[in-house]
C-alpha cells in the first residue's frame, strides 16, 4: 500500500505542475500516510521521508509557511541519518537536504545555512561521478551555491570556483542533450558578466551568446527556457546590450509556447502568474523598442505580448479546431506531441528519481525525436493556407490597418519608462507621445484608490456591504474625481494635446488599447476639473471613445461584416434575472422604444438557454448581476436563475457566427482584477468580444439599479431611430450613441453624478 500511495502522490504532484495547488496539498496528505506505513527500520523509510520533505518544501515555496520548510529540513536530516556512508541513496539525501537548507538561507539570510548547503552539495557530488544520472544536477547545485557566496561576500575565489564547475559540467554533458545543460549555459553567462564587471572590462560577447544558447536549448522544458530568457532580458536591459530586442522577442514567443502545455485557460492564467517577470514582460519589451526608436517594432511587440491568454484561446484553440476541418491528422498530431513533450519533461527530477544512465539516455533520445517532430509539424501547419502566421510574430504591415476607421492609442506603462503610441493612419508610422516618469507610480496609486473605494463600498450598491456614508454620492464621486484628475495630469492630457495637433475633428472615433492595471481605469472620462473649462474641450466630450483588448481583436471585429439593409429593428435577445429590482422595467423600456425582443426572464435564464440562444441572436441585452472573480478571472460570471453562474469559460464554448452587439447591463462586466492583472484585461465584456460580438457595452463597476431602465430606453431609442432617417440600423453606432446618452445623463440632475455615467464603456468596432 505504501508503494501505491507514493506512486499516486507522485502522479498528483506532477499534475500540480499544471498550476493546481490542491493537487500539491493532496500529495502531502498521501505521502504522510505512506510514511506512516514505512516506520524507522523499514527499507523504504528514507525514501518516504525524502518524498514527503520535497513535497513540503514545494508547499513552502507556494504558501511561504515556515513550518513547512522547517519540517522538510527535519525530515531530510532524518532521511540522511538512515542513509549512512555506503548507502546507495546517500547522495540523494545529501542533495535534498542541501536544497532545503539553501531555501532556508534564502529566507533567513543565515550564513551558517549557506556554508552547510555548500558542504552537503560537495559531499553529494563526490558520490556521483561522471556517468551518474544526477551528476550534472549536483554540479549545477554546487556552482549555484558558490555564485551565491560570491554575490554576498565579493570573493573572486568563489566566482572562479563557480566558473570552473560550470565549465566542467559543460565539457562533460553538453553533447548528450541533458535538460539541465540550460542551467550550465545560464550560469556561465552570469559568471562571465560578473568577471568582466569586476575587472572593469566590457562584458564579453560570449556571455550573451550563452544566454541565447540557453534560450534556444530545445532539450530543456519550455518553462525553464522561458525563465532563462527572462533573466537574459533583465541582464541585457540592465547593461543596455544590443541583444535586448532579441531576448524580449524570444521570451514572448516562449511564453506563447508554454501556454500550449496547459489545457485550460484557468491553468494558463495560474502559470502566467507563477513565473517571476512574466506579468510585465510585454510592457518592458515595448518600452525597450520605444527607447531604441523602433516604433514599428514596439507595435509588433505590443501585439505579440498583449492579451496573450486571450490569444491562446484564439490562436491555438480556434485555428486548431478549424485546422481539424481541413487536416484532422495534422491537428491531432500537434496536440498529441505537445502533450507528450510536457509529460516527458515532468518525469525527470534529481530530487526524487534515481534513474540509471540507460533509462535517462532513453528519455533524452525520445525527447530529442519529439522536439524534432514538433518543429516539423509547426512548419507543416504554417504551410496550410490561412495558417502562415501560426506561432509567428505579427508584422506592423498587417497591424497598421487597425487605424483605418480612426486613431488607436496604445498606452504602455513600464518600470523603465511610460509612453503612448498613436496609430493614426494605415500608411504612416506610429506617433510617439512620451509620458512622465511618474506615470507608473501614479497608475498604481489611482488603481489603489479605486480598489479601496470598491472594497469600502464607496462604489457599491449593496447596502449589506457598506455604511450609510459609503453610499453617499459625494463619497463615491470624491474617489472618482481624484482618479480622473490624476489620470488626466499624468497620462491623458499629453495624448489629448497630440490628438489635437494631429487635427482630429470633434466627434472622431478613437480606440484605447491599454496594458496591465490601466485596464481598470476609466481613461475615457479623464479630465482636469478646472473652472471655466470648455466642456467641448474635455476628452470625454470631444471624441467618441471605445476600448479594445488587442489590436487583432479590433481588426477581426471589423472583418467579414455583411451589410444588412435593415428597415426594421433587429431581433434582440433580452435576458433578465429577477435579482435586480428594476429589471422588468428595463425590458419594458426597450419594448416602449420599438425593440423587437425575444425575452428570457427569471427562471427561463439558465445555462442551457444561454448557450442555445446566444448563437441565434445578433444583438443581446443581458440584465443581471455581474461578478468579478479576482483570484480566477476566467470564472467571472453573469448571475442566472437561482444564483447559477455563466462564466467567461462558458462564453468561450459558444460559437457565435452572427454576433454583432452585446449590451451588458450588469455590474462589473468590463471590470478587471486590480491586483492580479497579468498585463492584460480579462473581463466579461472582453470575453464577449473574443467570442465573436463585434461591439460590447459594459460597466467598469456596480451600476445603480434605477439607471438600467433609463439607460436602456435612451440607448435603444437612438440605436433604432438614427438621426439620419435614411441610414440603416448599424451596431457600429453603439459607441456614438453611448456618448450621446452619457452626455444627456450629465445634464440630468439625478444622473449627472460621476458614478452614474463614468463606468459606462464601449468595447470593439
Amino acid at each position: 500500500r505504501s508503494t501505491s500511495l507514493n506512486n499516486l502522490a507522485s502522479a498528483v504532484k506532477t499534475q500540480f505542475q499544471l498550476g493546481r495547488l490542491p493537487d500539491l496539498k493532496e500529495a502531502v496528505f498521501l505521502l504522510r500516510e505512506a510514511l506512516d506505513l514505512n516506520p524507522p527500520g523499514h527499507p523504504d523509510c528514507s525514501l518516504s521521508l525524502n518524498n514527503l520533505a520535497n513535497a513540503l518544501r514545494a508547499q513552502f515555496v507556494q504558501l511561504g509557511r515556515m513550518p513547512d520548510l522547517e519540517e522538510a529540513i527535519s525530515l531530510h536530516r532524518e532521511a540522511l541519518y538512515l542513509t549512512p556512508p555506503g548507502h546507495r541513496d546517500r547522495s540523494l539525501s545529501l542533495n535534498n537536504l542541501a536544497n532545503a537548507v539553501m531555501t532556508q538561507f534564502q529566507q533567513l539570510g543565515r550564513m551558517s545555512d549557506l556554508d552547510e548547503a555548500i558542504s552537503l552539495h560537495r559531499e553529494a557530488l563526490d558520490l556521483t561521478p561522471p556517468g551518474h544520472p544526477n551528476h550534472l544536477g549536483y554540479l549545477n547545485n554546487l556552482a549555484s551555491a558558490a555564485m551565491t557566496q560570491f554575490v554576498l561576500l565579493g570573493r573572486m575565489l568563489d566566482l572562479e570556483q563557480a566558473m570552473s564547475i560550470y565549465t566542467q559540467a559543460y565539457a562533460v554533458h553538453s553533447h548528450n542533450g541533458h535538460p539541465h545543460v540550460i542551467h550550465v549555459l545560464q550560469g556561465i553567462a552570469c559568471c562571465l558578466i560578473n568577471r568582466d564587471i569586476q575587472s572593469g572590462q566590457n562584458i564579453s560577447d560570449q556571455a550573451w551568446e550563452n544566454f541565447e544558447l540557453a534560450s534556444d536549448y530545445i532539450y530543456a522544458d519550455l518553462a525553464t527556457r522561458l525563465e532563462s530568457t527572462v533573466n537574459w532580458t533583465r541582464a541585457a536591459r540592465l547593461y543596455q546590450h544590443k541583444s535586448s530586442p532579441c531576448a524580449y522577442r524570444k521570451a514572448l514567443l516562449l511564453l506563447e509556447q508554454c501556454l500550449t502545455i496547459f489545457p485550460t485557460p484557468e491553468l494558463q492564467h495560474n502559470f502566467f502568474q507563477t513565473v517571476q517577470g512574466k506579468s510585465e514582460l510585454a510592457s518592458d519589451a515595448v518600452s525597450w523598442a520605444i527607447q531604441s526608436g523602433e516604433l514599428q517594432e514596439a507595435v509588433e511587440v505590443w501585439e505579440q505580448g498583449r492579451g496573450i491568454l486571450w490569444s491562446k484561446m484564439r490562436d491555438y484553440r480556434y485555428p486548431i479546431e478549424q485546422l481539424r476541418i481541413q487536416n484532422a491528422v495534422l491537428a491531432e498530431q500537434f496536440e498529441i506531441i505537445t502533450q507528450q513533450l510536457d509529460q516527458l519533461t515532468t518525469t525527470y527530477n534529481t530530487e526524487s528519481d534515481a534513474l540509471d544512465s540507460r533509462v535517462l539516455e532513453k528519455q533524452l533520445t525520445k525527447k530529442r525525436k519529439l522536439n524534432e517532430r514538433w518543429n516539423g509539424i509547426v512548419k507543416e501547419i504554417q504551410s496550410v493556407p490561412g495558417y502562415e502566421t501560426f506561432l509567428t510574430i505579427p508584422s506592423f504591415s498587417s497591424i497598421r490597418r487597425v487605424a483605418s476607421e480612426g486613431p488607436v492609442i496604445l498606452v504602455n506603462i513600464s518600470h523603465h519608462r511610460s509612453d503612448a503610441l498613436i496609430l493614426y493612419s494605415v500608411d504612416s508610422d506610429p506617433i510617439h507621445v512620451p509620458l512622465p516618469d511618474t506615470s507608473k507610480g501614479t497608475v498604481f496609486d489611482t488603481v489603489g484608490w479605486l480598489a479601496e473605494g470598491l472594497k469600502l463600498g464607496c462604489l457599491s450598491n449593496d447596502p449589506a456591504e457598506s455604511s450609510s456614508q459609503a453610499h453617499d454620492d459625494a463619497c463615491k464621486d470624491e474617489t472618482i474625481h481624484a482618479v480622473l484628475s490624476h489620470i488626466w495630469k499624468y497620462i491623458v492630457c499629453h495624448i489629448f494635446q497630440k490628438l489635437n495637433e494631429l487635427g482630429f475633428a470633434k466627434n472622431s472615433r478613437i480606440w484605447w488599447c491599454l496594458s496591465g492595471k490601466l485596464c481598470t481605469l476609466p481613461i475615457h472620462a479623464a479630465q482636469p476639473f478646472k473652472e471655466h473649462t470648455d466642456p467641448e474641450q474635455q476628452l470625454s466630450q470631444r471624441f467618441i471613445h471605445s476600448y479594445t483588448s488587442t489590436l487583432g481583436s479590433l481588426i477581426r471585429a471589423r472583418e467579414g461584416i455583411i451589410a444588412k439593409e435593415r428597415g426594421t429593428a433587429p431581433k434582440i435577445l433580452a435576458m433578465a434575472t429577477s435579482s435586480l429590482e428594476k429589471v422588468y422595467e428595463e425590458i419594458q423600456a426597450m419594448q416602449d422604444v420599438g425593440c423587437d425582443i425575444q425575452k428570457l426572464l427569471g427562471n427561463e435564464v439558465t445555462h442551457s438557454t444561454m448557450i442555445d440562444n446566444l448563437a441565434k441572436s445578433p444583438w443581446i441585452h443581458f440584465a443581471s448581476h455581474g461578478h468579478l472573480d479576482a483570484k480566477q478571472p476566467f470564472k467571472s460570471s453573469f448571475e442566472l436563475h437561482d444564483k447559477a453562474m455563466f462564466t467567461i469559460l462558458d462564453l468561450l464554448k459558444a460559437h457565435l457566427p452572427d454576433a454583432e452587439l452585446a449590451f451588458l447591463s450588469a455590474c462589473h462586466t468590463a471590470a478587471v482584477d486590480q491586483d492580479n492583472t497579468p498585463d492584460e484585461g480579462i473581463s466579461l465584456a472582453a470575453g464577449m468580444q473574443f467570442c465573436g460580438f463585434r461591439g460590447v457595452v459594459g460597466t467598469l463597476w456596480a451600476m445603480d439599479d434605477h439607471i438600467g431602465p433609463i439607460l436602456a430606453k435612451e440607448f435603444y431609442a437612438r440605436m433604432l431611430h438614427p438621426d439620419n432617417q435614411n441610414k440603416p440600423i448599424d451596431f457600429k453606432d453603439a459607441a456614438k450613441v453611448l456618448k450621446a446618452v452619457t452626455k444627456k445623463m450629465r445634464k440630468n440632475e439625478d444622473l449627472k453624478a460621476l458614478h452614474c455615467w463614468v463606468p459606462l464603456v464601449h468595447i470593439g468596432a
